[in-house]
């Protein structure tokens, strides 16, 4: 568990940086564009990733076996048919 808040932590530092570097100064930006509402981490976050500016230069392909679990995974998509329609059920909380 405390590897896994590590590695969150470390990835929001990561954003924070990286959309730092990204984000030009404040009296250049107003003369570029309006006077945007500040944007949330998780916004930031999902534009920094549509951008793709601090993306990897190297590839990262997965591993042989990682792509044999997909690909299996992918076949056996297949096995049960499209239902005609979806029937929807609203829980209500008692």
């Amino acid at each position: 568990m405390n590897r896994i808040f590590i590695l969150l932590l470390t990835g929001l530092c990561t954003l924070s940086a990286a959309v730092a570097d990204e984000v030009p100064d404040q009296a250049t930006q107003a003369a570029e564009q309006p006077s945007q509402p500040s944007l949330s981490p998780t916004q930031q976050w999902l534009q920094l990733q549509r951008s793709g500016k601090s993306a990897s230069a190297q590839a990262q392909p997965y591993s042989g076996e990682v792509m044999d679990k997909v690909h299996t995974r992918y076949l056996k998509s297949f096995e049960k048919p499209i239902p005609e329609f979806f029937e929807h059920e609203m829980r209500t909380a008692r």
